[in-house]
């Protein structure tokens, strides 16, 4: 066997050279794939936050047991990330807290009744609504007008109970009088 050089030069072509990638390009798929890693950084880092807190927060309600209270300085230590907090102080005996962990394609919620005393009394990760965890709140607004029922109520069951009360002497004495007659048998 001998070898010439056209066989040399046909066995060339079959592997053809790799082409070399442009820096350019290069750079471009670098800076892509950064981006993306960031994105799906802040992404993950929002949601892991609002998980470990709503599962400190499931951890502190279950070792309150039956009272299901706990001091809301504690829940606030328990706090993870920083989320953009609201405080919401219309509610006459309770107030919500909003917490917000912002990702870039979704923000996760944590909501928060503290009552009058500073103790958390219930949660929910709702991004809004009138209750939290089916716990209602009621305004200052809502209380005051039904503390004016309730004293009109009381006025008018007092006026009733005064009007009653002068009526009922007037028919005690009737039956009286008809107590003293002799009866005919």
């Amino acid at each position: 066997m001998s070898s010439t050089p056209e066989s040399a030069e046909t066995s060339e072509p079959a592997s053809k050279p790799k082409k070399k990638v442009s820096t350019q390009r290069r750079l471009i798929s670098w800076v892509f794939i950064a981006i993306l890693l960031a994105v799906v950084l802040l992404e993950w880092r929002a949601k892991s936050s609002q998980a470990k807190t709503f599962e400190s927060l499931g951890a502190s309600m279950d070792a309150a047991g039956n009272a299901g209270e706990f001091p809301f300085s504690q829940f606030e230590e328990t706090i993870q990330g920083s989320p953009a907090t609201e405080l919401d102080e219309s509610g006459a005996i309770l107030r919500l807290y909003h917490y917000k962990w912002n990702g870039i394609f979704k923000t996760y919620h944590l909501r928060v009744l503290v009552n009058d005393e500073d103790l958390v009394v219930t949660y929910d990760t709702l991004p809004e609504g009138d209750t939290v965890n089916g716990m209602a709140r009621i305004s200052k607004k809502s209380m005051e007008e039904l503390v004016q029922k309730n004293k009109q109520e009381v006025a008018s069951q007092n006026q009733v109970a005064e009007t009653a009360a002068t009526e009922e002497p007037a028919k005690t004495k009737e039956p009286e009088k008809e107590a003293d007659a002799p009866k005919d048998e």
